[in-house]
């Protein structure tokens, strides 16, 4: 089901599965695994919708366009109206890793895999190749990602260490990057998050990069480390969730 925070409150069944919610002008849009796109207004009632010849892994917003990605890295350009757009064809041929998302700042395009390849793109004719696990294997734990997320000036990828444990990283470029903490505080306590990490959003309002876990809980990432913070809004996994002007929508499991 899809559920709303704050001003609004409502719920509605979903299949198949939500990959990805984003700020769309002032609504949302919503990505599903069999490759349906829905936009929605600010009630979060569906006004729009297209389905793609694609499976989605991921989706961003560029201007009034929805960068979508396969699992296999072929980009396309939609618009609301329904006009589409390849970027590039699949830049992954191999059966072993996948695209887990896509992420745009100001100035860079990311994609990101399962197996911690970042590609990066200013034009989607060429692109640079980073393998994060072989690059910093002797400064972390080879780690599985699940997300990635951009503000106009940085990016942060999720993941899984080989424990179980969660992993967040950022930079401000998506060429150096740097593990950000995730303890937090409640009550008097200094506690670590142990809930497993499944998609990550942006929340432009706030500033701050929220992280949707399983057991229904969002953890909150804004600019100082010291600050995060852990809420419990659902029974199930959030996979799911988009902020954009003080409204918030997840999507459970």
């Amino acid at each position: 089901m899809v559920m709303w925070l704050g001003m609004v409150s409502g719920s509605f069944a979903i299949t198949p599965v939500t990959v990805d919610i984003k700020p769309f002008q002032d609504g949302f849009v919503m990505s599903r695994d069999n490759g349906m796109l829905i936009w929605t207004d600010t009630e979060g009632n569906a006004t729009d919708s297209l389905k793609l010849r694609m499976q989605i892994a991921g989706i961003d917003v560029r201007d009034d366009r929805v960068l979508v990605v396969s699992p296999d890295c072929r980009v396309m350009s939609v618009e609301r109206g329904g006009r589409s757009r390849v970027l590039c064809r699949s830049q992954i041929r191999n059966k072993v890793d996948y695209v887990v998302g896509i992420a745009c700042s100001k100035d860079n395009t990311l994609i990101l895999t399962e197996n911690g390849v970042i590609l990066s793109t200013v034009d989607f004719d060429s692109f640079k190749s980073m393998d994060f696990n072989g690059t910093y294997f002797t400064y972390y734990d080879e780690t599985r990602f699940c997300s990635i997320s951009a503000s106009d000036n940085s990016f942060f990828i999720a993941g899984t260490y080989p424990d179980g444990m969660p992993a967040v990283f950022t930079s401000a470029a998506g060429n150096i990057w740097s593990e950000r903490s995730l303890t937090y505080t409640q009550g008097a306590q200094t506690l670590q998050l142990e809930k497993k990490p499944i998609r990550l959003a942006y929340d432009k309002r706030m500033d701050r990069f929220v992280l949707a876990c399983t057991e229904g809980y969002l953890f909150y990432m804004p600019g100082c480390s010291h600050c995060n913070s852990m809420e419990h809004k659902a029974m199930l996994d959030i996979v799911a969730v988009g902020f954009n002007d003080g409204r918030c929508i997840w999507a459970v499991e």
